[in-house]
């Protein structure tokens, strides 16, 4: 187990400089970094004595909330192999996986990070024209953060 959250969020660090994600870090400790037209949010933080680290992929930003909505990111979380969508009290609409930094291979980050950023990808368009709001490259591209 590293010792530390700053050790902690070094292995994330430095497992993101090896995929090529030169990420913006926030004075919170939260990384973003674009993963294709996917925006990442990830966070390391430490519970009950272990230390994670969550994978957030952005969605929708400002989706409508309805029965419709809930009703379908129940239906993607039974199919979902790790991970779930979320919908966030700000309208924020994410699908996130959490991993114990203790032990994590490079590869199974890799695997986890990718694996988030394609279902959000794959699921993004849908669920904003279900629901409105941006999906979280639409907002960057409004803010000229290509």
């Amino acid at each position: 187990m590293a010792q530390s959250l700053e050790e902690a969020q070094s292995v994330v660090d430095s497992f993101l400089m090896r995929l090529g994600l030169d990420g913006d870090v926030s004075d919170e400790g939260f990384w973003t970094a674009r993963c294709g037209s996917t925006v990442l949010v990830l966070s390391a933080f430490t519970a009950e004595g272990h230390h994670y680290v969550r994978i957030a992929a952005l969605v929708v930003l400002g989706a409508r909330g309805s029965l419709d909505l809930l009703t379908r990111l129940l239906r993607l979380n039974a199919e979902a192999r790790l991970g779930a969508f979320q919908l966030f009290d700000d309208q924020t609409v994410a699908f996130t996986h959490t991993l114990q930094l203790d032990g994590l291979s490079f590869e199974h980050f890799e695997n986890a990070l990718h694996y988030v950023a394609r279902v959000a990808d794959d699921h993004d368009e849908a669920i904003s024209a279900l629901a409105g709001g941006m999906r979280g490259d639409d907002l960057l591209e409004a803010r000229g953060d290509d």
